[in-house]
């Protein structure tokens, strides 16, 4: 979801309701039921859920479905593109094994709801919560160690998934920042200094700009082949049944082209964030650090080099999206304006501790409670 919601349900179905008849090729009306908008998942776009029932070709149809809503005026991202992004969930969807949902139709004039938006096959189970985090309480902690093995092996399997298709063949060569850089991992570099930029709003981050010196002394100069990665990697963008099987994949705003330790760097990096970042012991079950990584060398055939770097990299981004969620709630007064949390928050701390850099100053923060 988007830090705040602002779309108005009932304006929502209507609207929908007189758009839908010619995108599913209806023969009439089409009845829309169970609308709602959830309230503890991502942060940057507005999700809509619902049921839709029409008639087609004789048949009465019905279909969970999703719109996927950029935030209207200020949000995570200086610059969101649904369009690219539904170009990669599309190509995904068709071409992964991983459970990435389909991509009906996309609504790119703005006229239906006001925005852009993504529509989509609704995934349907349970998501590990960000806010607050799953680690602190729910289902996710009233499973048993042997549930929470499950869980973990098929996130990683469902990242070795979406790397196993070939970017060039699929359609998605051209995703990476071919201006910015030489390399996949160059680009990827340069890419997130300029966010960064945008994303301090003025109030830069001594932790973060010493990050940027150590890591860019040491890009590593990855032999493996480029793969699409994710870009947003972590549990709470990973829908699970009853089983712990993945049965939904989200967030593809921040895809792009990069060696295959990208995302894994960037899940390990979360799985630290959720135990040390917020002062709590792992969760029981979760393998540690060195089985994981063996264990995705295994379902991916290939080595996991220089992971070090690629976890720190990933607490770099992470500690760089949360300086600009802390700035846009002290925008949007969620937060008093001089909240420490844009400097101080779990990935800030974690980003602290794997590259030996003092703690961060001032009261640490988080999401719970703020919205």
């Amino acid at each position: 979801m988007a830090i705040q919601n602002k779309l108005d349900p009932l304006a929502i179905a209507e609207r929908l309701a007189a758009w839908l008849p010619e995108v599913l090729h209806a023969a009439g009306d089409v009845t829309l039921s169970d609308l709602s908008m959830p309230v503890a998942s991502g942060m940057s776009s507005e999700t809509i859920l619902f049921d839709a029932t029409w008639e087609a070709d004789g048949q009465r149809i019905s279909k969970g479905m999703v719109a996927r809503v950029p935030p209207s005026g200020r949000g995570m991202f200086n610059d969101y593109d649904i369009a690219r992004e539904g170009r990669v969930m599309a190509a995904m969807a068709s071409h992964s094994d991983a459970a990435v949902p389909a991509v009906i139709a996309q609504e790119l004039t703005g006229t239906v709801l006001g925005a852009p938006f993504l529509l989509l096959e609704r995934a349907y189970g349970t998501v590990p919560a960000d806010d607050p985090p799953f680690v602190t309480g729910g289902w996710v902690v009233e499973l048993a160690p042997e549930q929470r093995a499950t869980m973990f092996d098929n996130a990683l399997r469902t990242i070795a998934d979406i790397q196993k298709v070939s970017p060039d063949e699929i359609g998605l060569g051209d995703l990476g920042h071919s201006d910015l850089g030489d390399t996949a991992l160059t680009q990827q570099f340069e890419y997130w200094k300029r966010f960064y930029a945008w994303a301090a709003g003025g109030r830069p981050s001594p932790n973060i700009d010493a990050a940027f010196e150590i890591l860019g002394r040491g890009i590593p100069a990855t032999a493996g082949p480029v793969v699409v990665t994710w870009g947003d990697a972590r549990m709470g963008n990973l829908m699970f049944d009853h089983d712990q099987r993945v049965t939904g994949v989200f967030d593809w705003e921040m895809a792009t082209l990069g060696p295959s330790e990208v995302d894994l760097g960037y899940f390990l990096f979360f799985d630290r964030m959720y135990s040390f970042g917020l002062g709590l012991p792992r969760l029981e079950g979760f393998p540690d650090h060195a089985a994981a990584v063996a264990r995705f060398e295994e379902l991916t055939g290939r080595a996991v080099n220089d992971i070090d770097w690629f976890e720190a990299w990933g607490a770099l981004r992470g500690a760089i999206l949360l300086l600009r969620l802390g700035n846009l709630m002290i925008e949007l007064g969620l937060l008093p304006h001089d909240a420490d949390m844009p400097l101080n928050n779990p990935a800030a701390q974690v980003l602290a501790n794997l590259l030996e850099l003092p703690a961060p100053s001032g009261q640490a923060g988080w999401i719970t409670g703020n919205r």
